[in-house]
């Protein structure tokens, strides 16, 4: 190992796949100083990992990956510390870049000074503002001066990035857990109380301000939030902080969590903050804090009588639905959970569901909520009676959902779907907007039939609840143009009905550029099918896709093979691999694999709805696809540029044979069908859609 190599630099990261390659970059130029770089991958599900390796292989960096789920950035970080074998640790947030040549600035500073920490200067980039350089000042020799001044804000916070800290001094020494606020000042105040620091005026690192982000922590569960770092900052007390400086600091904190329930309109929690900050003498007398309380008064006065919300302003949403959101699997899933990754990018967002999640993991920075316990079910139901469609809700429940919504007070309330009718009458008071997202027109699937006339399990009277749903809701969303125009016979031009089309699946772990075509090896065409194979429409789809479609190819193209992949096959799809060249992938780990593997997708549904999300991924893996006209019905898609309809097997037999002996159109097809989904359905699509449908915007109807 090369003798100068002492540095261990610790990288946190969750979902950071569109940043890592550049923080990682960034380190290039001080890779002899560099003994190890650990990456805690916190739970993330985007390729972080992945990506990570490939770009240290690519760079040459010694990297090593600890894969966990911690769920906070101090815990990822302490992960960090007790594995670090360097002589110096170096913290870098994985979306943050290090300015070439920082580690060698601060080790030099470190040499020979006796000092235990390093601190530079660092350029804090904010969206909308100009870039501000932050030069660490005032350090001197006394320790404990140190420790309260950074305490109380008269030297410059220590961005993450921008210090080096010896190994010795941070032996002991953890990061808060339990918080996401001030855990990096935690820790800071106590490394200044046990070493002394040196400093340079040279820039180290550039690191990205999130105020939106910022401004969620602060006013998500305010009160539980001032308690934890209140308890963590008591802690330092044993480090031999002094006490004034703790309770200045935390009058603080309470004050600038005020400030933003205050810009927020939440004056009640603000009026709790404040009286923290009062108990102070300094801060609670200052003319800032006299500002608050007088803003607070005028807010509450003001807050009975009806105004227009601003639209600029951060928005709360609740979005409740009937199974968990997160980890998103089925169609409904994949779109609830990426309206509220949209809607979170303009104020909190909470995701609750009837039914309780099947395990741990929660996604980052979006609450969940589970309204039923597993003694429910021998409980009342809510309301007189269902109707076949509906959801059987606990009256245990919607005593849940109240206390929430009156802890989380939304300024919009999302309810999926007519299932969850019920719950809509009594939430139309607790909130200020109130929207039906509708996946399905489902009175229109109520009069499809299956085969042997069974029909679908929906009641034709569900048609009634939906005009009711009409009369109480402020807004409906529906997926497309076409459920536009259906919904709109039924409810007349009683509500609004705003279109939120359905998202790219997972859009923000995929590559945007167009991906190499698979290779032969495997047979041609590899024919995929993706859907919940437990559902009657898509077990109808697989069954004419083995039995009919597939054979009608493979006779002019012998190695054609077809994959049907989804989770909960039931007996009529489990039998279908007995056929010729069928493979059944049951409950699949990564659609994407299989994705990246075919070289077509044909979707034959004849009946059923949902919410097209399969013919999506596979435009956004660039697999053209031949479908149905019902298939692709509400997308607007293009045929003959973006994907090719027939309504017959035989037609769509035949469109894949004549594709498969086009190398040139199918190359065509493939890149016209990825721009196309990409623009219309990919991320910043759909955060417009909603944004739009949250009232956000001041476009028309």
């Amino acid at each position: 190992m090369n003798g100068s190599a002492v540095i261990s630099v610790v990288i946190p990261a969750r979902n950071a796949a569109a940043t890592i390659e550049t923080a990682l970059g960034s380190l290039l130029s001080d890779k002899p100083l560099i003994r190890e770089i650990l990456l805690i991958d916190d739970g993330s599900d985007d390729g972080t990992a992945d990506i990570a390796l490939q770009t240290a292989r690519r760079l040459g960096l010694p990297m090593g990956v600890v894969s966990t789920r911690l769920g906070s950035a101090g815990a990822a970080r302490n992960a960090g510390i007790s594995r670090a074998r360097g002589d110096f640790i170096f913290f870098l947030d994985a979306d943050d870049a290090a300015i070439p040549g920082s580690l060698s600035a601060l080790r030099s500073a470190l040499a020979g000074s006796g000092a235990g920490l390093a601190i530079g200067a660092s350029i804090r980039r904010t969206k909308g503002r100009p870039d501000k350089v932050k030069t660490p000042h005032g350090y001197g020799p006394d320790r404990r001066l140190n420790t309260s001044r950074y305490l109380r804000n008269e030297l410059w916070p220590i961005a993450m990035g921008s210090a080096l800290v010896a190994n010795w001094a941070t032996a002991g020494i953890r990061f808060p857990e339990t918080i996401g606020l001030d855990e990096d000042t935690c820790y800071w105040a106590s490394v200044l109380a046990r070493t002394d620091a040196v400093t340079i005026d040279t820039p180290v690192l550039f690191y990205h301000h999130d105020e939106e982000r910022m401004a969620r922590r602060f006013i998500t569960a305010p009160r539980k939030t001032f308690l934890a770092i209140a308890r963590e900052l008591n802690g330092l007390a044993a480090a031999g902080v002094g006490r004034e400086a703790l309770q200045w600091r935390k009058a603080w904190i309470a004050q600038r969590i005020a400030r933003q329930l205050i810009k927020h309109g939440m004056f009640a929690d603000a009026a709790g903050m404040m009286r923290a900050v009062k108990t102070h003498k300094e801060l609670g007398r200052r003319w800032k804090a006299l500002q608050y309380r007088a803003r607070i008064g005028i807010g509450q006065l003001a807050k009975s009588r009806p105004s227009l919300p601003d639209p600029a302003a951060p928005r709360r949403t609740l979005i409740i639905s009937v199974d968990p959101a997160y980890p998103p699997v089925s169609g409904a899933d994949l779109r609830t959970f990426g309206n509220a990754a949209a809607a979170a990018e303009f104020g909190p967002v909470c995701l609750a569901s009837v039914r309780p999640p099947a395990g741990p993991e929660r996604p980052h920075g979006i609450r969940m909520a589970c309204l039923t316990t597993g003694s429910d079910k021998r409980s009342r139901s809510l309301g007189w009676g269902r109707i076949k469609g509906e959801v059987r809700i606990p009256r245990l429940a919607l005593a849940r959902l109240e206390a929430l919504v009156r802890a989380f007070r939304p300024d919009t309330i999302v309810v999926e779907s007519i299932p969850l009718f019920k719950l809509l009458r009594p939430l139309r008071p607790l909130t200020g907007q109130l929207i039906l997202d509708m996946q399905n027109v489902e009175s229109d699937l109520a009069v499809q039939m299956l085969p042997g006339n069974d029909r679908l399990a929906i009641s034709p009277d569900i048609r009634r609840l939906e005009r009711k749903a009409a009369e109480i809701a402020d807004r409906i969303w529906v997926c497309s143009r076409t459920d536009r125009e259906r919904f709109k016979t039924i409810a007349a031009n009683t509500v609004r009905v705003d279109v939120v089309p359905n998202g790219i699946p997972r859009a923000e772990a995929l590559p945007r550029t167009l991906p190499a075509s698979p290779g032969l090896s495997d047979g041609f065409p590899v024919i995929l099918f993706v859907g919940h194979l437990g559902y009657g429409p898509n077990v109808d789809a697989a069954e004419r896709l083995a039995g009919a479609i597939l054979p009608r190819i493979r006779h002019a193209l012998p190695r054609a093979r077809l994959i049907l992949a989804g989770r909960s096959p039931n007996a009529a799809a489990r039998a279908l691999p007995t056929r010729d060249g069928v493979t059944l992938v049951a409950d699949p780990h990564d659609v994407g694999l299989l994705l990246s593997a075919a070289h077509l997708c044909i979707v034959p549904l004849r009946m059923g709805g949902g919410t097209r999300v399969k013919i999506l991924e596979a435009m956004a893996y660039g697999v053209p696809v031949i479908a149905t006209p019902l298939a692709a019905e509400g997308l607007d898609l293009t045929d003959g540029q973006d994907l090719l309809l027939s309504d017959t097997d035989e037609g769509l037999a035949e469109l894949a044979i004549e594709l498969c002996s086009d190398p040139d159109r199918m190359a065509g097809l493939r890149a016209c069908a990825h721009d196309t989904v990409w623009s219309r359905f990919g991320p910043q699509a759909i955060r417009d859609a909603v944004r739009h449908g949250l009232g956000l915007d001041a476009t028309g109807r």
